[in-house]
């Protein structure tokens, strides 16, 4: 019995090491898609100049990533810059605001305080009804590979245009 006890937590142990090694993988694909939307979705001529603020809602560990593509990256001839907020009134001028699972719940309201403060953000979100919550971009796994689904309306409404690139490799949910 104690001999099945210890093989039960080991499993267990492992499969948590299995589920974290996943989900840091998963964080770090989505950074990279993160990444590439800087040159497939078109912001105003207001944005396009100055930083380009990546942002994130909420505690994720995508904040760590973010932080990385802004110590080596660029988008375009702009400077890519880190910023976290961790309440809906803290919300400031981005290009894009990452929001986690973990605060699915409140893309409705964050998409509201964007409209209301002008500010024309791609909200992407990692929620399964993230687009019909109002993200623009939802991450989702089809067929064990990261994908993401992408709303031109809901981008539309944010102020954002996309062009036949991004729309090519999303699954449109409009």
């Amino acid at each position: 019995m104690k001999k099945l006890l210890q093989i039960s937590s080991a499993l267990i142990v492992m499969l948590m090491l299995v589920s974290t090694a996943q989900a840091q993988t998963d964080v770090r694909i989505q950074s990279v898609f993160l990444y590439n939307f800087t040159r497939l979705v078109a912001w105003p001529a207001e944005y396009q100049s100055g930083d380009f603020i990546v942002a994130v809602y909420g505690n994720s560990p995508m904040m760590q990533e973010v932080q990385d593509m802004a110590n080596t990256k660029r988008a375009g001839s702009q400077a890519i810059v880190a910023a976290n907020f961790n309440s809906v009134d803290d919300i400031t001028k981005c290009h894009i605001l990452y929001v986690p699972s973990n605060q699915s719940r409140r893309i409705p309201e964050i998409v509201e305080a964007l409209k209301a403060k002008n500010i024309n953000a791609l909200v992407v979100s990692d929620a399964r009804n993230g687009i019909s919550n109002g993200a623009v971009i939802n991450f989702t796994v089809v067929d064990s590979r990261q994908r993401f689904e992408l709303s031109q309306d809901n981008a539309r409404s944010m102020g954002l245009s996309t062009g036949g690139e991004i729309s090519r490799l999303a699954i449109l949910a409009d």
